[in-house]
């Protein structure tokens, strides 16, 4: 197999590995994605592992080196680069999968800031190596014509990707920095919505509507404020630590107003996007002590984590703590949310979910 025939076999399958990995970041890519969002999931953590391993293990037969380097031919330097960079991209992978949530916290930076900065590169390579202009005679016209079509391709693949660079970093920063990003978000965190958007809601025209009865957050108040420190985790990997979330006790705030947990054992939340909706079971409720929470680290909540009030469960998975919640419903049966009815667990505790 020539060198070129594996260098484009290898870009198509690093190519499929960044469009996955930018649709667990991108929000339109997450809603456009739909049930599919799982598989895509799937595709690059599991696609990633496998050929990170096949790169460092038989990187000389598998990775396209000039098939003569032995006889003192040396690989191109874009050669080199791209694989430094799929190797870090590869260990920072696998640092988002495994490993406390401090480590998780440092694997995103890394992986994030590799991402971003292979992206780029892989748009300069591009353009270094801009298809020759066809203008041979045959048997060369055939090459040319591929060659253009190939870079076609990886041009289709990365410049749908350029556009979320400069959220990444500013995601990155965040972290790396301590300060606050993505409308309002805590340091670290990466806000995810199903819509590609956040709804406009008013402290003064929110409720919290239960069973056809209506709160305001100083009603809520009234059934005691408490706060809760919790290590924050995605199923996508990344992770914040130590984060302090304010705010009422669900199961408390339900008894007081008439849950009966032996006729309704299911709880559906509802966001004020419209289209994301959670459930808890009586046993995840008491078990995982879920809060309605207004405030994180002492200040009300950022519009892109769920202003005016959100879920928070802890030792479950962030897909459970629904945001911009508006609505609570009793049920007596097995309810799916959002994720679920997309193939995620519906006991989302940290460690139950591979990506598969």
């Amino acid at each position: 197999m020539s060198f070129s025939t594996r260098h484009w076999r290898h870009a198509m399958v690093v190519g499929l590995l960044v469009l996955t990995g930018f649709s667990l970041y991108l929000a339109s890519w997450r809603s456009a994605l739909g049930p599919l969002m799982p598989v895509a999931q799937a595709v690059h953590e599991w696609g990633g592992v496998l050929y990170g391993l096949a790169v460092l293990g038989w990187s000389g037969r598998f990775y396209p080196w000039p098939a003569d380097r032995n006889a003192g031919t040396k690989a191109p330097g874009f050669t080199k680069w791209a694989f430094f960079f799929l190797v870090m991209l590869f260990v920072s992978g696998l640092g988002l999968l495994v490993g406390p949530s401090w480590t998780r916290a440092i694997a995103t930076i890394i992986h994030g800031l590799f991402a971003a900065v292979f992206v780029l590169w892989v748009a300069y390579h591009l353009a270094v190596h801009w298809p020759v202009n066809i203008r041979r005679k045959k048997p060369h016209i055939n090459l040319a014509r591929r060659r253009t079509l190939r870079w076609l391709v990886g041009a289709a693949v990365t410049v749908p990707v350029l556009g979320a660079i400069p959220s990444v970093l500013t995601m990155l920063s965040g972290r790396m920095f301590h300060q606050g990003s993505n409308n309002g978000a805590l340091p670290g965190f990466v806000p995810y919505t199903v819509v590609g958007g956040y709804p406009d809601l008013s402290l003064e025209t929110w409720r919290l509507s239960i069973e056809g009865t209506h709160y305001t957050m100083e009603d809520l108040k009234k059934f005691g404020v408490e706060r809760r420190h919790v290590n924050f985790q995605c199923v996508t990997g990344w992770a914040v630590d130590g984060v302090e979330f304010t705010g009422i006790d669900l199961e408390h705030f339900l008894r007081q107003v008439g849950w009966n947990s032996q006729t309704h054992p299911w709880v559906m939340f509802f966001s004020g996007d419209g289209v994301y909706t959670e459930s808890l079971d009586v046993q995840q409720i008491a078990k995982y002590r879920p809060l309605l929470a207004y405030q994180i680290d002492s200040r009300p909540l950022p519009q892109s984590q769920g202003y005016p009030l959100r879920l928070l469960v802890p030792g479950m998975y962030g897909y459970k703590s629904i945001k911009w919640l508006v609505g609570i419903k009793l049920v007596s049966h097995d309810t799916l949310g959002y994720w679920e009815q997309r193939g995620y667990p519906q006991n989302a505790y940290l460690g139950s979910y591979s990506g598969i």
